[in-house]
């Protein structure tokens, strides 16, 4: 008798200590998880900052050249009209 209940015993434990690893174990997954997930926005983020940038640039250099075409254009009218 008390040799089943010592294997009885036994196995509660390992279960209950089988069942504590797993827990840990999906833990510590869930948390590189959403570490990876953070990663992802971040470098997501860097890159749509990085294009935006970009797009900045080129809208500006459009605007230079579309007000260097209306000086241009106005200084042929001033030339003209003397």
């Amino acid at each position: 008798m008390r040799r089943k209940f010592a294997i009885l015993f036994a196995t509660a434990l390992v279960s209950v200590s089988g069942a504590t690893a797993c827990s840990g174990v999906q833990e510590d997954l869930q948390k590189r998880a959403q570490e990876e997930v953070e990663k992802g926005r971040q470098q997501v983020e860097k890159k749509v900052q990085e294009e935006r940038k970009k797009v900045e640039k080129k809208v500006q250099e459009g605007q230079q050249r579309i007000e260097e075409g209306v000086k241009k254009g106005q200084q042929q009218v001033k030339e003209k009209a003397q």
